[in-house]
């Protein structure tokens, strides 16, 4: 045989050799014995267990299952067996018992149809045992999951898990994905939220800087968060550098402002600024939501007024005075000694008085825009303040009543001190200028007004000589027929009250008088539970949010873009507190002196928070928003003069 046919022959053995070794495992492996008789019986067992579980007969359930497993052993179904178990007892939480059962069936049953969620349920079974490493290590791989709802409670656990292991990155991608999926708007918000106090809280600079190279959400909240770390570590050229890169990535991303904002503050720290104003406010203790308020207001006039005049550029020397008046004079001493130019604070009128005795010695003009103690602009030449007062509220109320000619009011009040405050103040404001048929109160907690309403209408129909029956019934129907001789009932309240209070007026046909109320209507819980009742109503406050004026609301706008949130009365009050000594800087008013004379000359200064004039003293003189609600909106009715 020649050479050549030797290898053909040898080349077809070996090509057949190899086809027979394939056919083994792809199609032609040998067969399993034949199924036993009795396996029939053991699968109507399980089915059967089944059933228990499906109606939450869990203990006969578990019963079925010990008993397929003593009487078969042997059973090609024990993985299901043993998967039943797990799920009955992962549903009674008894959960150590169930990871005994998953743990036995992923040992001796590897290849189970059931394996993958057994690994799943391990996993689930370890969280909720706090067993955190190994929770991880069995929820990690979902590369062969598609179950969407398995998915999103996997990376629910697992974000838990990481968070409480302190891998914020790995926290965040899970995080990041249920934000991705979720289709309802209130948890999507929900885990946006948690990924950013993530990103504002935990992340070290490595971490920050990592997350902003991807290209994708929340590179960019990590890169805001990485300028602002920087500028905490006086790494200031880094900061340009990151905020800089930020405005280029992304022109047109909803906190422009607050990148324009730390760019700025980064530049301004990198040169010496010009001029210093302190700040005098809680920073820790129970009032330092407060001051964070305050202190958000004034950054923002700081960060206007620097991009306008950067080459005059101011800084903030903020002091924490835990609403202590002690350490609120120590700081005031601490900021005359840095050479401030003037200090915005403190927030309490205790704080505010103890300072009192120093201003004459420091000489510095201080303004407080919160502290609300009678007559605290008129302590000292250098005190000023502004801020929305019982004072000044109840007197807008008041003109504006008097300038739509009402003549004969109701004062309807929480017997509370602020309900007590304005309706005496109101009062007072209205003698002999109009008539007040009737002062009445109601609880301050209360939610049926029925009783101080119908006290109202009895004032009223004895005012008019008409008797009050004594039978109950011919008094219902009295009641029923009534019609109310006032012009306007003044509601200082709260909107979750004054709310349910205004439709209650309606159901006793105390109707076509005008609603006026205080600044405490100022919430969107007034329009829910009052709906149409409270078309037409009028209040007064300090602060108008909603407002359309051209000079406010980029203000707001660009408030809401740096800080995320919606802004206050206090961030009002202090914004423009900030702005009105920035005003005077820009005329070259720029010591103590000159901006303590600049306050007392300022008239109807335009601020976010009114109009404002100090004519004499440190009080300011407003003038308020009045707001109309009209359907279902707060729009503006004009404005009134303190």
């Amino acid at each position: 045989m020649s050479l050549r046919l030797i290898r053909s022959a040898l080349s077809i053995f070996l090509l057949a050799l190899l086809s027979s070794s394939l056919l083994v495992p792809y199609g032609c492996a040998p067969k399993l014995p034949p199924e036993p008789i009795w396996e029939k019986d053991a699968r109507a067992l399980l089915d059967q267990a089944d059933s228990l579980y499906a109606k939450k007969q869990y203990d006969q359930a578990l019963k079925t299952v010990d008993t397929f497993m003593y009487r078969y052993p042997t059973s090609r179904n024990r993985d299901r067996g043993l998967y039943l178990m797990g799920e009955v007892h992962l549903t009674l939480r008894e959960y150590d018992k169930a990871l005994a059962n998953y743990q036995e069936l992923i040992q001796e049953f590897p290849a189970s149809s059931y394996i993958l969620s057994a690994r799943y349920k391990l996993g689930q079974c370890y969280f909720e045992l706090k067993e955190f490493d190994l929770a991880i290590a069995n929820l990690a791989d979902r590369s062969r999951v598609i179950d969407p709802v398995q998915l999103t409670r996997t990376a629910e656990m697992l974000s838990a898990s990481y968070l409480v292991k302190k891998n914020y990155p790995a926290a965040i991608r899970e995080f990041t994905y249920l934000a991705a999926t979720s289709r309802n708007e209130q948890q999507k918000a929900g885990y946006r939220d948690h990924i950013r106090e993530i990103v504002e809280k935990n992340l070290t600079e490595d971490e920050l800087r990592a997350l902003a190279a991807e290209a994708a959400y929340p590179a960019d909240i990590a890169q805001l968060r990485l300028a602002s770390l920087l500028i905490e570590q006086r790494k200031y050229r880094d900061a340009i550098k990151v905020s800089t890169d930020f405005l280029g990535k992304y022109p047109t991303h909803p906190e422009k402002t607050r990148a324009e904002m730390l760019l700025n503050e980064a530049t301004t720290k990198l040169s010496a600024p010009r001029y210093t104003l302190g700040v005098l406010i809680p920073q820790s203790g129970q009032l330092a939501f407060f001051g964070d308020r305050v202190l958000k207001g004034i950054q923002l006039a700081v960060h206007n007024y620097n991009l306008q005049d950067p080459d005059n550029r101011v800084e903030l020397l903020v002091k924490d005075t835990e609403g202590s008046p002690e350490k609120a004079v120590a700081a005031l001493e601490e900021l005359a000694s840095k050479g401030v130019v003037a200090a915005i604070g403190p927030l309490l009128t205790k704080e505010t008085e103890a300072l009192v005795p120093e201003l004459e010695k420091l000489k510095i003009p201080v303004i407080t825009p919160a502290a609300s103690g009678e007559g605290i602009g008129k302590l000292s030449p250098w005190l000023f303040r502004n801020a929305l007062t019982n004072d000044g509220q109840a007197a807008a109320a008041a003109q504006y009543a008097l300038g739509q000619n009402l003549k004969k009011f109701v004062v309807l009040y929480p017997d509370d001190a602020y309900g007590k405050d304005l309706a005496w103040l109101f009062a007072k404001d209205l003698q002999q200028k109009a008539e007040i048929l009737a002062t009445v109160s109601y609880p301050s907690d209360a939610k049926d007004f029925g009783p101080s309403i119908r006290k109202v209408m009895e004032i009223d129909l004895r005012s008019r000589k008409i008797p009050i029956p004594d039978d109950d019934a011919e008094r219902k129907k009295l009641l029923q027929d009534y019609t109310p001789s006032f012009d306007a009932l003044y509601l200082p309240g709260y909107a979750e009250q004054v709310g349910l209070l205004i439709p209650q007026l309606a159901f006793y046909n105390i109707t076509g008088v005008a609603l006026i109320g205080s600044n405490n209507w100022h919430s969107p819980d007034l329009i829910e539970r009052a709906q149409r009742y409270a078309n037409g109503a009028v209040f007064v406050d300090g602060f108008f949010p909603e407002s359309d004026d051209p000079t406010i609301k980029p203000i707001w706008d660009a408030y809401r873009s740096a800080y995320n949130e919606e802004p206050d009365i206090l961030a009002a009050q202090a914004y423009d507190a900030a702005a009105m000594v920035f005003s005077l800087l820009k005329e070259h008013k720029d010591t103590p002196q000159a901006i303590r004379d600049g306050l007392l000359a300022l008239k109807d200064y335009h601020g976010v928070s009114g109009d404002i004039s100090f004519p004499g003293n440190g009080e300011a003189q407003k003038k308020l928003f009045l707001i109309k609600v009209q359907d279902g909106k707060f729009v503006p009715a004009g404005s009134a003069k303190e």
